[in-house]
């Protein structure tokens, strides 16, 4: 999501040292923030499957968002200061996707994230895969068109939100083989947006993210391309729905790994006549570019911060004093964030890292970022 010009920063040794206490390794292409997985090669491209009846849900204790001039509001018109972090599926950052299903240890993390780090803004990330992969293969990894149970298990950790009041969920397609090669939204994608917002169409908490992180795209000249891919998701999204209940939807930047919105700016989403379309950008920067990235669009249109984190490699720089700088621009913005990940095997952790492991059960003890995530929750905004 960093610029070609501006990413590929040789490494100082004593800033190295500092970041690698939090949790923090290196990235892989330039420009590639370090939340953002290898895109897989598409799927085949079977028939859509039916969309199916929605699994008990507990009913809404948490109001209608949407969006009002260049704000997320609440239900009572006051402006939504969501503050949280990413959380992973039962896939887990791949970690957990070789053995069983732990659907209740991310109901677990849920719970932590919550009710004791005061998270109200969970981005629950959907991860997927074409296939089972090495070895004896993984357990679970076809995404929700594909495996019934799989969609259940979503329908369950989404649930499991919807019992904490006036916390919202950011359902986001985090690794989709249904994804274009850049990661932007394909028509097959758009069938996994239908089958997700018909079954969660009653669920006022919810928020959807069509995707992770359209890729590359320095120079702007495919922002077009980007453009009708995201708004064709957002009208299949809309033609499911109930007319008088539209969720937000976040539409990522067109450019450097979602970083950049510039271009909704003269071109915001036109689909369902533009009605609750939030704009979502990822910052892993110096804050040189954060009035580039993050106070100019949220002059004109309702933005939030998908992801921060703190990483130093050859793909991007962001310290811990920049995420401090960020957070008090957005709080003065009033734009919302999320910090990545709230996971022990997926850097940068906001739990203490364990490697090579599923982590079921683990102390869920927060890493230096997560204190420092903590910590910032626990003061009023």
């Amino acid at each position: 999501m960093i610029s070609g010009l501006a990413a590929c920063r040789g490494r100082a040794a004593l800033v190295a040292l500092t970041i690698a206490a939090w949790g923090v390794t290196s990235g892989a292409a330039c420009g590639r923030p370090p939340s953002s997985p290898a895109l897989p090669e598409p799927a085949p491209s079977p028939p859509p499957a039916p969309v199916e009846e929605t699994p008990p849900v507990v009913g809404p204790i948490t109001g209608w968002l949407r969006t009002e001039g260049n704000h997320i509001v609440l239900p009572d018109g006051k402006r939504f200061h969501g503050r949280g972090a990413n959380l992973h599926d039962t896939r887990s950052c791949d970690s957990c996707s070789w053995e069983k299903p732990h659907v209740e240890e991310v109901l677990r993390r849920i719970d932590v994230l919550v009710d004791d780090w005061h998270a109200n803004f969970v981005r629950v990330l959907l991860e997927s895969y074409a296939d089972k992969g090495p070895g004896d293969g993984r357990a679970h990894y076809r995404n929700v068109l594909e495996d019934a149970d799989y969609f259940h298990d979503v329908m369950r950790i989404v649930g499991h939100v919807g019992k904490k009041k006036g916390v919202y969920v950011l359902l986001s397609l985090w690794h989709e083989p249904s994804f274009a090669p850049l990661g932007w939204p394909s028509e097959r994608t758009q069938q996994v947006w239908k089958k997700l917002a018909s079954a969660l169409r009653d669920m006022p908490f919810v928020m959807f993210g069509l995707v992770n992180e359209p890729e590359r795209n320095d120079d702007g000249k495919l922002d077009g391309e980007v453009w009708k891919a995201m708004n064709d998701t957002v009208a299949a999204i809309r033609s499911v729905e109930r007319p008088d209940k539209r969720h937000i939807v976040a539409v990522q930047g067109t450019r450097e790994w979602g970083r950049v919105l510039d271009y909704y700016m003269d071109h915001p989403i036109t689909a369902g006549d533009g009605v609750n379309i939030a704009y979502e950008t990822h910052i892993y920067d110096r804050p040189a570019r954060f009035d580039a990235l993050v106070k100019r669009p949220a002059s004109k249109l309702p933005i939030f911060i998908g992801e921060v984190g703190p990483v130093d490699d050859d793909s991007a720089k962001m310290l811990p004093d920049d995420i401090v700088k960020l957070w008090d621009l957005a709080e003065s913005l009033e734009v919302p964030w999320m910090a990545y990940t709230f996971h022990t095997n997926c850097p940068p952790n906001l739990l203490l890292e364990l490697k090579d492991t599923c982590g079921v059960g683990a102390s869920l003890e927060p890493s230096p970022w997560g204190r420092m995530v903590k910590q910032r929750l626990a003061k009023a905004w």
